[in-house]
């Protein structure tokens, strides 16, 4: 008799997986966005959410953590891409959720920016993890949290566009550190390897990710 092995399904720091109907208040949401030639575009971006769910073990992460899956995206349809995305965006955050957008281009960003601001009805500042400091927001502001991960030193990625940056304890400790209700996250711009040569960037930006939701679930409570 033939045995037939199930392996489980990769997902986001191993992760139980969601739909949206599964969704709660103070729930954190982490969704990939599979598009990178919108904005800031390079080659590559749109991959980050799926080597990040295929290195991904079972880890010590918040239980109201959830994989939520891949947003529907039309990249070659770039006004019918951004109304789906926004709208996908939306219905998540209605329910008090967190969203936490990983992979593809700075166009997660931008989506992600209005769909708060649709729902909140007011103006939700983007704050990214090189200018947290130097805004002087009240720690009531609730915000959005934007994780460019070309901030990284050019000795963590394996295709550098830049030699000077911030190591990953560094941008681990600064999103550990921010005062403000974050309410929404983009986590974008690496383009790894898809071979063992991205090994070390895949794991950097998954323990980023880890330290994003382990905020999220802090400021839940």
């Amino acid at each position: 008799m033939v045995q037939i092995r199930f392996d489980k399904i990769p997902s986001f720091l191993g992760l139980p997986i969601s739909d949206l109907e599964d969704l709660a208040p103070n729930q954190v949401a982490i969704a990939g966005y599979f598009c990178d030639n919108l904005d800031q575009t390079f080659a590559g971006q749109r991959y980050l959410a799926r080597q990040l769910r295929y290195v991904s073990r079972s880890k010590a992460v918040p239980v109201n953590a959830t994989d939520l899956g891949d947003l529907n995206v039309f990249p070659l349809e770039p006004e019918k891409h951004f109304s789906a995305v926004i709208s996908q965006c939306e219905e998540v955050l209605k329910l008090g959720t967190y969203l936490i957008l990983v992979g593809g281009d700075s166009s997660g960003l931008k989506a992600l920016g209005s769909a708060v601001e649709n729902v909140v009805n007011l103006d939700v500042p983007i704050v990214s993890i090189s200018n947290n400091n130097k805004l002087n927001l009240s720690k009531t502001q609730k915000i959005i949290l934007s994780v460019d991960l070309k901030e990284l030193a050019g000795k963590w990625v394996s295709k550098p566009r830049r030699l000077n940056g911030l190591s990953p304890s560094q941008i681990i400790t600064q999103i550990k550190n921010i005062p403000n209700k974050i309410i929404a996250v983009a986590i974008f711009g690496l383009a790894p390897e898809l071979d063992g040569r991205g090994s070390t960037e895949t794991q950097v930006a998954l323990n980023i990710l880890e330290a994003v939701v382990k905020r999220l679930d802090k400021g839940a409570h």
